[in-house]
């Protein structure tokens, strides 16, 4: 989606009190690491600990299985350029891959907490379902920012959204090594193109 979207946008208000690129990009990232923090932490938490780590990244939970607080911002992720955040974006996805990938069934059932839904326990498979949600939610903000800032959807940009789409749809149930001749097919042909 960012395909072709000039650095110099990225701070850029698409209307007032709308909020820019970079703004949008910085709270899908924050999260990402927030809900994967409070995933970690229900894995972990004993039966008779709270729920969900509190707001305050400040604030640190002490249980029996060790310390634990919601994750400070990191000004890095979100540092430089278009390509840059998108990099440091698939960096936080790959941490929380690496992290909640081999749950086992008993671990989905585990207890937690989620934001709208605070009076109520709802599980880790619950909480891992809002990855997705909040992605495609914040991913409609920048489309939305990205049409109010004028860049025309060109068919290249078409194109490469929907190849990123279908690639995405293959990360949980292809092998390895089929994703791995997918980018590679991908980058030849990006670089046949001189692109």
């Amino acid at each position: 989606m960012l395909a072709g979207v000039d650095d110099d946008l990225l701070d850029r208000d698409p209307a007032p009190g709308e909020w820019p690129l970079r703004r949008t990009l910085s709270h899908a990232i924050g999260v990402e690491r927030s809900y994967r923090a409070n995933t970690e932490f229900a894995l972990a938490r004993g039966d008779h600990d709270r729920l969900t780590l509190p707001p305050d990244p400040e604030q640190v939970v002490r249980t029996s299985a060790g310390e634990f607080r919601r994750p400070r911002p990191d000004p890095a992720d979100t540092a430089g350029g278009v390509l840059d955040i998108v990099a440091a974006f698939a960096k936080r996805r790959a941490e929380t891959d690496v992290a909640l990938s081999d749950l086992t069934s008993d671990q989905m059932q585990r207890p937690s907490e989620w934001g709208a839904i605070q009076d109520s326990a709802v599980d880790v498979r619950f909480r891992l379902h809002r990855f997705a949600s909040h992605i495609a939610e914040h991913t409609v903000q920048c489309e939305t920012t990205i049409a109010a800032l004028g860049v025309p959807l060109t068919d290249a940009r078409a194109i490469v959204r929907a190849i990123g789409a279908t690639r995405g749809a293959h990360e949980r149930r292809s092998p390895r090594a089929a994703l791995d001749a997918l980018d590679a097919a991908l980058i030849a042909r990006a670089d046949a193109l001189g692109v």
